[in-house]
């Protein structure tokens, strides 16, 4: 028998995304932290505290925390890639253990996690190295959860920005999140979040 259910996205792609976002964050410097990044409302220093905050938050809905830290209460501090790799290794290895209810999905976590590592890179002039098979499921889980009314002025993700035919999973995952793969070089996009 069948069935139309999807396959579980393998944690083994978050395990790789959070590995490739904790070498983005180790590789930012200190002289970075004030710059701007994609998402308009952020500079560096605070793509950091979001991206710790929200390592730590679906950490915690995953390990079953009642009630889970609010991400806008983190800060990543002078060690941010310390910081974030505590968090994310309590991610992968609650995902990994099986889930508390009420968690995230995965792919939501995958989405988040490089689609900001990509922000970040970009704000800082780094390579981002994520694995081809994980931001492809990150890509096909956005396009199949986000809505149109979370996109726009004051919310979650910008309109969606084409990218030209054959263009990377990446620069594609990047588009669809409202993000314009040419940044700063073209300013067609400013996402807020």
């Amino acid at each position: 028998m069948t069935t139309d259910q999807p396959t579980p996205l393998p944690v083994d792609q978050l395990a790789s995304a959070v590995q490739v976002t904790a070498g983005l964050i180790a590789g930012v410097r200190v002289d970075q932290r004030s710059l701007p990044t994609p998402c308009s409302t952020f500079d560096v220093t605070n793509l950091l505290d979001h991206l710790v905050g929200f390592a730590t938050n679906f950490a915690d809905r995953a390990e079953g925390a009642n009630p889970p830290t609010d991400p806008a209460s983190v800060s990543a501090g002078e060690q941010p890639a310390a910081t974030y790799t505590a968090a994310a290794d309590r991610l992968v290895t609650a995902y990994r253990s099986g889930p508390a209810a009420g968690s995230p999905p995965l792919s939501i976590v995958l989405l988040e996690t490089i689609t900001h590592g990509w922000d970040l890179a970009r704000a800082t002039g780094q390579v981002p190295a994520y694995a081809e098979d994980g931001v492809a499921s990150a890509l096909a889980a956005g396009r199949g959860m986000l809505a149109p009314e979370y996109r726009g002025e004051g919310q979650p993700f910008g309109a969606e920005v084409a990218v030209q035919a054959g263009a990377s999973a990446l620069d594609q995952l990047a588009g669809f999140a409202g993000r314009d793969p040419h940044w700063p070089e073209s300013t067609a996009s400013s996402p807020t979040a």
